[in-house]
């Protein structure tokens, strides 16, 4: 599925992310060559029936860039058998156009082994202004020593690999997320001694700057299990302690190896960093239990600060042991302790119906507390709970989260939010009475949307919504609707006049919208739509188009005219600022499996280079799909 660039932000790209600035998708994705170079024939997609004496005679006469393109990938897709054409790749890293010398890069590095000789080129190449170039010049290096299995190289092969090394550890602290990722990846592949990395890694940690330091761990964490190692090496210095034990934290469960290195590092920390390793003990969850005992002495022994984030850690890990303990605080510690115990003792034995209400009524007071922190831990805990809670009591939480949507505080109303969400179909009568009232309204439409199909009962409301005045009410509802799917069937009679591009005040946004839901819906409540989705396919507004086009695909999937105009559409979407767009184009493709082969390329270079994770894995995805 392919969701509109404008209405669908607000409702699902995470805060914390930045998006890479770049070139609008329709320049970016140089799918409409325009001019006189445009008059030159595209090459073929049976591109790969071709010798490749035939390839390098076309690429060396291309004039137009879009076949230059077309023509690197073509020759890439050769592999090793394209070795005979290095030297036209090699020249074309430096050309002009960013986009030739990342897809030259990318070429040179599929062709593999062969291609050792020019480590030196794509070096320079780590060094170019677009970020681009320098992530397709790292991961070219990596696929170069993947495709090498030779355990004895000769001295000058050994002296390259060196060479990148140097230059890949170097390029880690790169200003672009995706660069430094792509260093990454290449770096495991070259398979370094450690003591070629951590100088480097050291020397950002001893820094202490977090705007260094921060987008190295990202990156680091972003391994997942793979990094653990390395990791574990950083806790045992003084200078890393703190830093590996963040990273640790963003990998969670995968991090289970580190637990040993971490319950060693608690007894040599001050008290700021074991509130680090404490929580990176939480995020490792169970498979950390073997750190039960060392928590509970640290409990009695530690910091007194430090023994919240402790009894909850005790309750992440399912500490048997901590049972006692945990009773005693409920029974004489302040409030706040006791009922963090308490949620902990619910962890330990989720079936005493005892235990849960006496958690649910201590965290509901800390609730109306004063303090900021304490409502969030409250929130959260709750959420965490209500899985395993009845209806009656999940309902009652709902319309204690729809209180706190109000709440001055933008992490206890953001919790609120998750917590309704988390709630589901229990919680969509509650927020359904939110869409009356101007300030939770857009709250309780993007709620809805992200409950989803659950939130069926919903349908009537939020077709009403159509009718409002502002437009940016009109698209979340329909976001809504689109998100319920079939079920939201009802409202396509009052949708189908909204994709009428001369309607009076009609937003972009309203039509990206509803293309979209009524792509979402489905055959055969909005077969009617076919007709106008076609004329929107049309449209100068390439992203209206692309939806517009995706729609009808999903209406009527056997339409061979409508998929032939869908692939070329979904792929240059893929290179959209927008990263909702990025996703579902991806999805999309993935959907229509071994029919969007020609979109390979171009899900390769987002499945390894998009800064967003969801992102890659779903272009991963795709491409097994399509393969």
């Amino acid at each position: 599925m392919v969701a509109p660039p404008a209405a669908a932000q607000s409702k699902s790209a995470p805060a914390a992310v930045d998006e890479q600035p770049g070139k609008p998708a329709a320049a970016a994705a140089g799918s409409a060559p325009s001019g006189p170079a445009a008059e030159e024939t595209l090459p073929a997609a049976t591109g790969g029936r071709k010798k490749l004496p035939q390839l390098r005679e076309e690429l060396a006469a291309s004039t137009n860039p879009d076949a230059t393109l077309q023509l690197i990938d073509l020759i890439g897709r050769r592999r090793g058998g394209a070795r005979e054409a290095l030297p036209d790749l090699v020249g074309l890293t430096t050309a002009s156009d960013p986009r030739v010398r990342w897809h030259a890069a990318r070429s040179i590095g599929l062709i593999g082994e062969d291609a050792i000789s020019q480590i030196p080129a794509l070096l320079k190449l780590l060094q170019d202004a677009d970020p681009v170039v320098a992530t397709q010049a790292a991961a070219a290096i990596g696929h170069i020593r993947e495709d090498d299995n030779r355990t004895e190289l000769p001295a000058a092969d050994a002296g390259l690999y060196e060479d990148a090394i140097t230059q890949l550890v170097a390029a880690l602290v790169h200003s672009d997320a995706r660069v430094r990722r792509a260093c990454l990846r290449a770096l495991r592949q070259l398979d370094p001694d450690p003591e070629q990395v951590m100088p480097v890694v050291d020397g950002v940690f001893a820094g202490n700057d977090p705007a260094v330091i921060l987008p190295a761990l990202n990156s680091i964490a972003d391994m997942g299990a793979a990094a653990v190692p390395f990791l574990v090496e950083r806790l045992k210095r003084p200078q890393g302690r703190y830093w590996a034990s963040v990273a640790l934290t963003e990998i969670g469960p995968a991090a289970a190896a580190a637990t040993p290195a971490l319950v060693e590092a608690l007894a040599e920390s001050p008290p700021e960093e074991q509130l680090q390793e404490i929580l990176a003990l939480a995020a490792i969850g169970e498979p950390a239990l073997a750190a039960g005992d060392d928590l509970i002495s640290l409990y009695a022994e530690g910091e007194p600060s430090l023994r919240g984030v402790l009894l909850y850690t005790l309750g992440k890990l399912k500490v048997a042991k901590a049972e006692p303990l945990l009773a005693e605080v409920v029974a004489t510690g302040a409030p706040r302790l006791a009922a963090t115990a308490a949620w902990a003792r619910v962890k330990l034995d989720p079936e005493n119906a005892e235990l849960v209400d006496d958690a649910v009524e201590r965290l509901l007071t800390q609730c109306e507390s004063e303090e900021e922190f304490a409502r969030v831990a409250a929130v959260s805990a709750l959420s965490d709970l209500a899985a395993d809670l009845d209806q009656e009591t999940r309902q009652a939480l709902a319309a204690r989260f729809a209180s706190m949507l109000e709440d001055f505080s933008d992490r206890v109303h953001n919790n609120a939010a998750a917590g309704l969400i988390r709630l589901g179909g229990d919680a969509v009568t509650t927020v359904t009475q939110l869409l009356a009232d101007p300030v939770t309204e857009m709250p309780a439409l993007r709620i809805l949307a992200a409950i989803g199909g659950p939130a069926a009962a919903a349908v009537e409301p939020l077709t009403e919504r159509i009718d409002a005045e502002d437009s940016a009410v009109v698209s979340e509802a329909i976001l809504a609707l689109a998100a319920i799917g079939q079920p939201a069937a009802a409202a396509v009679d009052r949708l189908l006049p909204l994709l009428d591009e001369s309607a009076d005040g009609q937003a972009s946004a309203v039509r990206y919208a509803t293309a979209y839901c009524l792509g979402r819906i489905g055959a055969p409540a909005a077969t009617p739509a076919v007709e106008y989705l076609a004329k929107l396919a049309e449209s100068d507004d390439q992203m209206l188009a692309t939806v517009a086009v995706w729609a009808a695909l999903q209406i009527e999937p056997d339409n061979q005219s409508r998929f032939e105009q869908a692939v070329p559409m979904l792929t240059a979407a893929l290179e959209a600022d927008t990263q909702t767009v990025r996703l579902e184009a991806a999805i999309a493709l993935g959907d229509l499996g071994s029919r969007a082969k020609e979109a390979i390329p171009a899900l390769e270079l987002l499945a390894e280079d998009d800064p967003i994770r969801s992102i890659r894995d779903a272009a991963r995805q795709s491409l097994r799909k399509i393969r």
